[in-house]
């Protein structure tokens, strides 16, 4: 296939972004690839094999599902939204949730379940008049098993990409290795995914990296406008959904040791779980001068918030990509991110941003330290680091890199 030519993309995904969805937990990225490769002139369709449980479980109450949840470990149970089969046009991209019953959560699909998935999506190819050039899939359960059956229907070229479901328990549960064998390209949302992997699974080719991009529009609009001064007092910024795993409550209080009796200021963006219990370590400490929740603001809003600030933090446990970093390092944000996370591999410690152990509060008060021990040469060229690397990561790049990686047209 020549290098403008026009291709057929067919997309398996478990989620997928829907504006009827109000679920803040559900990822989009898969939505700008589609979209992307919309823009440079190729025919899209999304299908997503959304989980569903049998009708039973949503007629009882909350405590049975809680029970459930609890039970099996089940942090976001699929909710009636997606047990529908509905279709929808967005960006150009044609969606079509065809749901799929499991029995037991976090359980492998029957034969007969997965047979008869197949058979729903030739049936929307076929009504779409649609043969594909390309299938790709995205997130094990089920996709990682119909892929291979898909592109050998249509002689079509085909891919993969793991997310969080990479882990070695995950992948002998599902046997995901004979599926590898029978997909042309593999891919992770991190580098350190692929290291990680490398530990257990065998690929025929090195994996590519399928990285999330950051808004065209944003790297447009910030010409010439990416030089900080770094003056003191110190601001830092921390965005993200507000749950237990993106560690908020460790940097708050990393942040209060570490600058401790020095004038700085400290907000955090996004809105959840946690709130009460970080207002609480703010208020129990006498931070209200310092630290602030914003709640949840639009995304060109957080844009200017990190404008306007020094340093980034986020060292959040089982992060696959976090495009939150990328962001903060585009608009010069010193970048404090998790070691071994999404962007371990693009941000290289201390040089463009830093890297501590996930959770670490004690490593974090030393990062704080060290950046305080910046001359203000030193942290610009950190942050002009940081925004050289972030602009090679736009939407339009990532998902032509993403399908060059599955064509062979690097």
């Amino acid at each position: 296939m020549g290098e403008n030519e026009s291709m057929n993309i067919l997309i398996l995904a478990s989620e997928y972004p829907y504006e009827k969805d109000t679920n803040a937990d559900r990822t989009k990225v898969v939505g700008y690839f589609a979209k992307e490769w919309v823009k440079q002139g190729h025919r899209v369709i999304a299908i997503v094999d959304s989980s569903t449980f049998p009708a039973a479980y949503y007629a009882v109450g909350d405590k049975v599902k809680g029970l459930v949840s609890k039970t099996f470990d089940v942090s976001r149970t699929p909710d009636r939204l997606w047990t529908k089969r509905f279709a929808y046009d967005e960006f150009g991209v044609h969606v079509e949730n065809i749901p799929i019953t499991k029995y037991v959560p976090h359980g492998k699909f029957s034969k007969e379940a997965l047979d008869k998935q197949l058979k729903e999506i030739v049936t929307v190819l076929e009504n779409n008049r649609f043969v594909p050039d390309v299938v790709t899939g995205h997130w094990v359960n089920p996709q990682i098993m119909l892929v291979p059956r898909i592109a050998k229907r249509y002689d079509a070229k085909s891919a993969f990409v793991f997310h969080a479901d990479y882990g070695k328990e995950n992948c002998e549960k599902f046997g995901v290795q004979k599926y590898i064998d029978q997909i042309d390209h593999i891919g992770f949302r991190s580098q350190s995914a692929v290291e990680a992997a490398k530990g257990y699974l065998h690929f025929k080719e090195e994996p590519f990296v399928a990285a999330s991009g950051i808004p065209d529009r944003f790297i447009e609009r910030l010409q010439g406008k990416n030089t900080k001064s770094f003056e003191n007092p110190i601001s830092i910024i921390s965005a993200g959904r507000l749950v237990e795993y993106k560690m908020l409550d460790v940097a708050l209080a990393a942040a209060a040791k570490a600058i401790d009796g020095s004038d700085y200021d400290f907000v955090v963006a996004g809105d959840g779980p946690m709130k009460a219990k970080l207002q609480n370590y703010i208020d129990t400490n006498n931070q209200q001068k310092y630290m602030h929740l914003l709640g949840r603001i639009d995304r060109d809003e957080l844009q200017k918030r990190m404008h306007e600030s020094q340093v980034f933090v986020l060292i959040s446990k089982h992060e696959t990509f976090g495009l939150v970093y990328l962001e903060a390092m585009l608009q010069g944000c010193i970048v404090i991110a998790s070691k071994f996370g999404g962007v371990d591999g693009i941000i290289r410690d201390g040089e463009n941003g830093f890297l501590c152990e996930e959770g670490n509060e004690q490593e974090l008060i030393h990062i704080f330290n060290r950046i305080n021990g910046l001359t203000k040469e030193e942290k610009q060229k950190l942050s002009q680091n940081a925004v050289t690397t972030a602009k090679r990561f736009s939407e339009s790049d990532v998902a032509k890199r993403y399908l060059e990686n599955i064509t062979g047209e690097l």
